[in-house]
């Protein structure tokens, strides 16, 4: 039956995900650095409003999930974050002004928390779909998926050295964007959440 494909299905598009995060992931510092003269200090403090960004979504992907379903909220929030992606690539190369700075830091912040705020949705399917005695077995499959992230990020090194960022960045689109239609089979197998009644 099409249910018992849920857990691979959400395990390989985590390890899609995360082997095209890892290409690029750890070279964002470096690119807005090198390439948009940002200051150290400026630069931590985007990583200092990435976490309360995450936050937020993720209470935004939730919410959104019991209203359309989960997995249509995972794809819509993925999707969109893939969008703010080839935002902050169009917007480096088209914009020659003061908002270029201003538009790839917001896109980067909005891009960054839809993509990583569906865990809680994706947990929640893998723990309705998979048998008890076969939860921790799957849960430890997670370490393939990190291990597979920092694999990724020596290839996204090589990448970037000979081709620089935007050539990696456009592989970890295309590597995420896989994930996502991946993870569109289970559209019509996953039960949708019901939304909790208003009290009468």
């Amino acid at each position: 039956p099409r249910i018992k494909m849920i857990p691979y299905v959400v395990f390989c598009t985590d390890l899609v995900v995360a082997l095209g995060s890892g290409c690029t992931i750890k070279f964002f510092p470096l690119w807005f650095k090198d390439d948009l003269n940002m200051s150290p200090a400026a630069v931590q403090g985007i990583y200092c409003g990435v976490p309360l960004s995450m936050a937020l979504a993720s209470g935004f992907c939730t919410a959104l999930s019991r209203r359309v379903g989960r997995v249509e909220a995972v794809l819509s929030v993925r999707s969109t974050a893939l969008v703010c992606f080839v935002g902050m690539l169009v917007c480096f190369y088209r914009v020659k002004n003061e908002w270029r700075l201003r538009g790839v830091v917001a896109l980067y912040i909005l891009r960054t928390a839809l993509m990583n705020c569906t865990y809680p949705v994706e947990e929640s399917i893998l723990m309705d779909y998979v048998p008890k005695n076969t939860r921790a077995r799957w849960k430890s499959l997670e370490s393939v998926s990190q291990f597979g992230w920092c694999g990724s990020a020596l290839a996204g090194g090589l990448l970037a050295d000979r081709y620089g960022y935007a050539r990696t960045f456009a592989i970890t689109i295309c590597l995420q964007a896989s994930g996502v239609l991946c993870y569109s089979r289970l559209l019509g197998v996953v039960a949708r959440e019901k939304a909790p009644e208003e009290p009468s």
